[in-house]
């Protein structure tokens, strides 16, 4: 019993063994924690789960390199702010298309603002990452998404990975 009691209380105090990885969310690159940046500030994927908020693995087909990526936080919609998702061919690749609440709307609304200033400002827009259960299924450029009636289009997805979001997120 006593054995058990020690246990019990080494896990209550150890630290986290990895962050936390979302269903589904959007992430900046201007958010990357600082165990996923260069000395030059660009992204740099680790072999091991990094210390930060969100950790998201970036497979091998990720043009954001292979490896793991830590995020200091989330823009735009979270899981529980998407009513429903479709996928299929769009504007750039394979489109996924979330219905979203309005909480969800006006998330997306408010990064969507402070997006597109920070592109006037750098002649460049933010990149992307599309997460669905905890990979980076996705890239695309912020001012690539577009918003209408309280459903986003995000563009960029293979075929494959479209499918794979949608059945992620249904489920």
């Amino acid at each position: 019993m006593r054995s058990v009691a020690i246990f019990l209380a080494a896990l209550a105090l150890a630290a986290p063994a990895s962050a936390a990885a979302p269903r589904f969310g959007l992430f900046d690159l201007h958010d990357l924690s600082k165990a996923s940046r260069n000395e030059f500030g660009d992204v740099k994927p680790t072999r091991r789960v990094p210390n930060a908020a969100f950790a998201v693995e970036c497979g091998t087909g990720c043009r954001l390199g292979s490896g793991w990526l830590g995020f200091d936080r989330l823009v735009g919609p979270t899981a529980g702010e998407i009513r429903a998702a479709s996928a299929g061919p769009g504007r750039i690749g394979w489109s996924v298309r979330l219905d979203l609440t309005a909480r969800g709307q006006a998330r997306w609304l408010a990064y969507a603002r402070v997006a597109a200033t920070r592109a006037r400002r750098a002649g460049v827009p933010d990149v992307l990452a599309v997460v669905v259960s905890g990979r980076i299924l996705a890239a695309p450029l912020a001012d690539t998404l577009r918003l209408a009636h309280g459903r986003l289009d995000v563009p960029g997805f293979s075929p494959a990975n479209a499918r794979d979001a949608v059945k992620a997120l249904a489920g």
